[in-house]
């Protein structure tokens, strides 16, 4: 329970961190500041291309914001009950509660991914996602251990719309077994 109450408390802190850092960068830009949208002289899109210097400062930045923060916790507090000690959930409100100092130390990894999805007939949604693997190291006066979070924070997301085609199949779901599916062929 004690080493569990302290990754709780620990792992909280390193998502709200990572949250707040992430948001702090991100409101300095939008979609069409790191993604060029080329279209051909029809107006159609022809090419979709990543703003990579961009994509490299903003997860620099993040990196480096949350990594600073990490070095700043000095303590967390960890607030034991007798419930949570004992076993005993008629004492969770008993008192006295142990209160456990922890030192937060952080390592972060981090990688950009895209993705494409289709989410009507003449609809792609693109997503860029920053997926992070942190780690908080947790000393306490009985023991030191650490705690992994693992996150995928979504950095930016647009709807592109293109034109809707004359002849639409979604065969999605279907076997050749189906009639529809016979028909069609």
């Amino acid at each position: 329970m004690f080493k569990s109450s302290c990754e709780t408390a620990a792992s909280s802190k390193g998502v709200k961190i990572i949250n707040d850092e992430v948001n702090k960068v991100m409101k300095d830009f939008t979609y069409d500041s790191i993604i060029n949208i080329e279209k051909d002289v029809e107006g159609n899109i022809s090419l979709i291309k990543a703003d990579t210097v961009k994509i490299n400062e903003i997860t620099s930045r993040i990196i480096s914001n949350i990594q600073k923060e990490f070095d700043k916790i000095p303590r967390i507090t960890v607030f034991i009950n007798m419930g949570t000690v004992s076993g005993i959930s008629a004492l969770n409100n008993v008192k006295p509660k142990f209160e456990i100092e922890l030192e937060s130390a952080g390592t972060l990894d981090s990688d950009v991914k895209t993705e494409f999805k289709s989410v009507g007939i003449n609809q792609t949604q693109h997503k860029i996602y920053l997926d992070l693997k942190g780690k908080i190291g947790i000393l306490t006066p009985i023991s030191t251990f650490s705690k992994n979070i693992n996150m995928r924070v979504l950095l930016m997301e647009a709807v592109i719309v293109g034109d809707v085609p004359d002849t639409y199949y979604n065969l999605e779901g279907m076997t050749e077994q189906s009639e529809t599916f016979n028909f069609i062929e």
